[in-house]
């Protein structure tokens, strides 16, 4: 709670950004953290290039797209977030916020807002069956990747994370993209998803495939697998070689030309 209240004293302040760069500062393993995941992003990306971030959250990953080069448009539709979105990024020139999901249609939908902003989504499933209370319901606007591309240009990298809503926003794309992620979990609600988005990809074009682990920037597999190829070995695989009991990540998927 006392953290909650310094942050917003520090957003209403204008110091969110130094406050930021502080705490990093008197905690390391914070520090390390960020600079492992920049030097990440930095392997992955051309130099420019485009990134969407596609559920900002409050911005630590469009912070660190930012920091690895990229002009990056995030698209979140949380309003609980927009005023910590802002003060994280706002005052940097390569970066764009659309206050809007993504999904498969233009549309107007009901977002539910958690108290842990992590855990919202516009997925109705998951809102019956996460843990949390709920924040609020909003009416938010949804737009398409296929729209986004056409008014900001072909991304070099899609960040999805959405929690329970990945195949809406790949339903809403109609061609490859050089690389992508979203999150996968290892439970039986999840599982069924990460194979039909993994299907979908499969339409657009052809992609192979790595993991990073529970928000650890380093790939799980030493070399990238063609994407018909990990679908044989997933779930049993992965299950086999996430560790401490974290069966999430998220999946890479690199297109192949």
């Amino acid at each position: 709670m006392l953290f909650r209240v310094l942050k917003n004293i520090a957003i209403a302040a204008g110091a969110y950004r130094p406050a930021k760069r502080l705490y990093r500062r008197i905690r390391p393993m914070k520090s390390r953290a960020f600079a492992e995941e920049i030097s990440f992003l930095k392997s992955l990306l051309p130099t420019p290039s485009l990134s969407f971030d596609i559920g900002a959250n409050v911005g630590n990953k469009s912070e660190a797209m930012l920091a690895a080069g990229a002009r990056v448009i995030a698209f979140e539709p949380n309003p609980l977030l927009m005023s910590e979105l802002r003060a994280h990024c706002s005052g940097e020139r390569n970066w764009m916020m659309i206050p809007a999901a993504v999904g498969s249609r233009p549309d107007i939908l009901t977002f539910y807002a958690r108290e842990t902003h992590g855990l919202s989504s516009l997925d109705i499933h998951g809102v019956q069956d996460w843990q949390g209370p709920l924040a609020g319901t909003f009416s938010v606007p949804v737009v398409t990747l296929d729209a986004a591309i056409s008014s900001f240009g072909v991304p070099s990298y899609c960040k999805i994370d959405v929690e329970g809503w990945e195949l809406e926003v790949l339903n809403g794309l109609s061609r490859p993209l050089p690389l992508l992620s979203f999150e996968f979990h290892l439970n039986d609600r999840d599982i069924p998803q990460t194979l039909r988005c993994l299907e979908r990809l499969a339409t657009l074009g052809e992609y192979h495939i790595n993991v990073t682990p529970a928000e650890r920037p380093h790939f799980l597999f030493d070399s990238w697998i063609p994407l018909q190829h990990f679908v044989v070995r997933f779930p049993d695989d992965l299950k086999h070689r996430l560790t401490g009991g974290l069966l999430y990540g998220n999946i890479f998927a690199r297109q192949v030309h």
